[in-house]
């Protein structure tokens, strides 16, 4: 069974991979301001480290606090080359996979929790509740990451969950994960066929193999009586 404990081990791997696809581009354009939520692949990444640490560290173990001001006002006088970025991100997912471990049992998920909305609305709701909120969070931000990093014609890594759980990026699927051990035929080589056989029917002036042969529509009308003038 997944849990959101396995959701967000999962998201820290997107993160850490969009990351360093993204820092590849070099400090001007991982700081350009693209028009995006939080503007450039920086604040975005930054963004969702604050978030993450909010909810470990405070919504997870029941703290009714107010959001952390760098949440949405990322501060611009840290954080002011990759590596510290990059250094940041693993603070808080190591902050995360600490607890992770305590938390990961259908008791740990089910003790409860706090989430603030609106930064005054502190409700009640499971731990499980709450990490799925910030799962939430990270792949809402990593899709506006991947849309940006495809108008630069950069291939991003890929989020395809089976590709990285399932088949842990072997591809095709080997035979042993396949249901019989037998690939499917592909429904749409039968609809191409069936075109391409009409028109070499249609060649050969017969609808289908064994039909009697078609006439041209010139044919047909030219044996149809011809009115006899009055």
């Amino acid at each position: 069974m997944v849990t959101t404990i396995d959701l967000m081990e999962f998201v820290h791997e997107l993160r850490a991979d969009f990351f360093e696809c993204a820092a590849k581009l070099g400090w001007a354009e991982f700081t350009k301001d693209r028009g995006v939520s939080m503007l450039s692949f920086r604040d975005v990444f930054l963004h969702l480290a604050y978030v993450e640490e909010q909810h470990v560290t405070q919504f997870c173990e029941g703290r009714p606090t107010p959001w952390m001001p760098e949440v949405m006002k990322i501060p611009q006088d840290r954080y002011r080359s990759l590596p510290e970025v990059r250094r940041r991100l693993r603070e808080v997912r190591a902050m995360g996979d600490r607890r992770f471990k305590k938390w990961n049992s259908s008791e740990g998920l089910a003790t409860p929790a706090v989430w603030v909305a609106a930064r005054k609305y502190p409700l009640r709701l499971s731990r499980d509740s709450a990490l799925a909120q910030c799962v939430t969070e990270h792949l809402l931000h990593l899709g506006e990451v991947e849309a940006m990093l495809w108008q630069m014609d950069v291939e991003p890594p890929t989020t395809f969950w089976i590709e990285r759980r399932v088949l842990h990026g072997r591809w095709p699927p080997p035979r042993s994960a396949l249901v019989g051990g037998r690939v499917l035929r592909d429904p749409t080589s039968a609809r191409r066929a069936r075109p391409a056989a009409r028109r070499r029917g249609a060649a050969a002036g017969t609808s289908r193999p064994g039909s009697p042969p078609r006439r041209a529509p010139a044919a047909r009308y030219a044996r149809r009586r011809r009115p006899q003038p009055r």
